[in-house]
């Protein structure tokens, strides 16, 4: 038997011993009252039901009382109980009649008087489970229970001071198993080669980080990358999260932490990783013991990662979304001195991406992981993840040999845009759907003459809150972006309101949200970006926080309306010279719903055609 079972077994021994002796403490300090009085008395009031076998009157009660018969008479509120020396019991109503057995057992009853004691609780009898309950007295029955409850509670959980860590010896993940995160790799490699010689760091006087913080977008492969690092040093990995070390009971996290860095000092070298680190939160003057606490567990935590030398060999990894909700303490040189920024993949690292968890699914016909790559800009791997899991869910769903591109195109598309819906469909009326294949075609006609993207699909299908979409996306992920191709991107949101007010002379709220984006884009262009003619070369984002509420001044914003307006009209002007791809496009859409974008293209491409006669 292990060690660590065997404190478990001891504990659980002692907190069944305890919870016993608790509960015999109780009985015997409740019933010692109930000891000290008479012994009668006590047997009546037990076996009181007993007593209701047999009914007798005030007559029978006074012949018993007087002639010696009666060896016992107890007196309640309602009922008087008789005891006989030959064995008999019965009991008699008082009721009304209360005043003349008093007078009657306050007489002279002879030299034969029975005992005659008062007693505080007889119940007649009722239905079996009440008669059983009632043997038990509440009032310590109600302290026994919440003992004996505290005792299964430590008995089910004997190690209430430490946490559940999750221990592997030595991880089978390499880095060559986390797809990107190419400079995250690189700065920690530095580490791995800590954790595989200590010592040599030692010899030369160098001194190893003692806690890395792996900040990132959420789903991008900060749990991977921990045991990666552990996998390619060949050492322990310790796995816990930061709400570990909370406890509804007060010096239990503190405990913890001890628990924790005791387990990996004796493991060393190894690696302990603490998952949403920002769950412990900051160090703050409050009173509450909530907070008192808190700030325990980070002192505690703060402590440990002092004492480690550099022959330690244990390594703290910290994953978290955002970096500014640690404790500055936790982060400053000598402690969390490094972090680690695990980027989104980009387009060649989305493709792996693809391949390899199609790898798990069995497929069929030439799958396009570029074309699915291009379209998932912005996604992290967990997302990735999930989409080709789907795509597996839904050839099962329909009951097909293999996974295809179709699947895994529909459910991208799903998790961009959300699900078609036919209710969606069949609650428009024609001149609504009229109106949004109108708005979709202007936005992707623009996209196509001024090359803002790639028009992937094209569809007045609803999706979510949104009544149609078009989907455009880059070769290549776009870092910085010049005021050409802002102004671009900012005509294409435009064109579906200056499709409608072309085609149909009037404009629809379906436009609220483009014109929401567009005039952030412009504001931004402003006043942060140096676009705008009248401010010139000047961010706002410079100016101290105190005085950027008033810097949102009228001129500002005057000169991004007048962008917009500028932008409008040249979109008019545009979708003016080509209504013909416009109507063709409209035409498209309601009769398929859905349309690719070779079908924009060929009515671009027919907009120069001459008209049939």
């Amino acid at each position: 038997m292990s060690l660590m079972k065997h404190k478990k077994l001891v504990l659980r021994s002692l907190a069944l011993v305890s919870a016993a002796a608790l509960a015999a403490l109780v009985w015997f300090t409740l019933h010692a009252p109930e000891r000290a009085r008479n012994p009668l008395a006590v047997a009546m009031e037990r076996e009181s039901t007993t007593y209701f076998a047999a009914e007798r009157d005030l007559t029978a009660l006074a012949q018993d009382a007087r002639s010696g018969a009666a060896a016992g008479i107890g007196l309640s509120a309602e009922y008087v109980l008789v005891s006989r020396h030959d064995g008999e019991r019965y009991y008699v109503r008082t009721d009304a009649q209360r005043a003349l057995v008093t007078e009657l057992l306050k007489g002279d009853l002879g030299a034969h008087a029975p005992e005659i004691f008062a007693l505080d609780r007889v119940q007649p009898p009722g239905p079996p489970l009440t008669a059983f309950a009632r043997k038990f007295d509440p009032a310590w029955l109600s302290l026994l229970l919440p003992l004996l409850f505290i005792g299964v509670l430590i008995y089910m959980n004997p190690g209430r001071g430490g946490a559940s860590f999750k221990t592997a010896a030595r991880p089978g993940t390499r880095f060559a198993d986390v797809v990107g995160v190419t400079e995250a790799k690189e700065a920690l490699q530095d580490i791995v080669a800590y954790l595989r010689n200590p010592a040599k760091f030692a010899q030369l006087g160098a001194r190893p980080p003692k806690g890395v913080v792996l900040e990132g977008h959420f789903g991008c492969g900060k749990t991977l990358l921990a045991r990666a690092v552990a996998g390619e040093a060949g050492v322990p990995f310790i796995a816990l999260s930061g709400s570990d070390f909370t406890d509804m009971f007060l010096g239990v996290g503190v405990r913890r932490v001890k628990k924790l860095f005791a387990a990996a000092r004796a493991q060393a070298p190894c690696v302990v990783f603490i998952d949403e680190i920002d769950g412990l939160g900051k160090r703050s003057g409050g009173a509450s013991a909530g907070e008192t606490e808190n700030n325990r567990i980070i002192n505690a935590l703060l402590v440990e990662l002092d004492g480690f030398t550099s022959t330690s060999g244990i390594v703290v990894l910290g994953a978290t979304n955002n970096v500014a909700n640690l404790d500055p303490a936790l982060i400053r040189a000598g402690r969390f001195d490094r972090t680690c920024h695990l980027g989104l993949p980009d387009v060649d690292e989305r493709e792996a991406l693809y391949a390899l968890h199609a790898k798990a699914l069995r497929t069929a016909g030439e799958l396009d992981y570029r074309q699915l790559a291009r379209v998932s800009s912005g996604l992290p791997p967990a997302s990735i993840a999930n989409i080709v899991n789907a795509a597996g869910l839904m050839a099962a769903k329909e009951g097909a040999d293999a996974v295809t591109q179709r699947h895994l195109q529909r459910m991208l598309e799903q998790h961009l845009m959300g699900g078609s819906s036919e209710a969606g469909r069949s609650a428009l009326d024609p001149a609504e759907r009229n109106r949004i294949a109108v708005h979709e075609a202007g936005h992707a006609i623009i996209a196509r003459l001024l090359d803002v993207g790639v028009v992937e699909k094209v569809s007045i299908l609803k999706r979510g809150r949104a009544l149609g979409v078009t989907l455009v996306t880059n070769e290549q992920d776009l870092t910085l972006q010049s005021e050409p191709e802002m102004r671009a991107r900012m005509a294409m949101l435009l064109a579906g309101r200056a499709a409608e007010l072309l085609l149909l002379r009037n404009v629809s709220t379906g436009a609220a949200n483009d014109l929401e984006r567009v005039s952030n884009m412009a504001y931004r262009m402003v006043t942060e970006f140096g676009f705008g003619k009248e401010l010139g070369p000047f961010s706002y984002a410079g100016l101290p926080e105190r005085d950027r509420p008033l810097a949102t001044c009228q001129d500002a914003i005057a000169e991004a309306r007048d962008l917009i307006k500028e932008l409008e009209q040249e979109c008019a002007a545009l979708l003016r010279s080509n209504r013909r791809a416009l109507e063709l496009l409209t035409t498209q859409l309601l009769e398929h719903e859905t349309v690719s974008g070779e079908v924009v293209s060929a009515c671009i491409a027919s907009n120069d055609l001459p008209a049939a006669a």
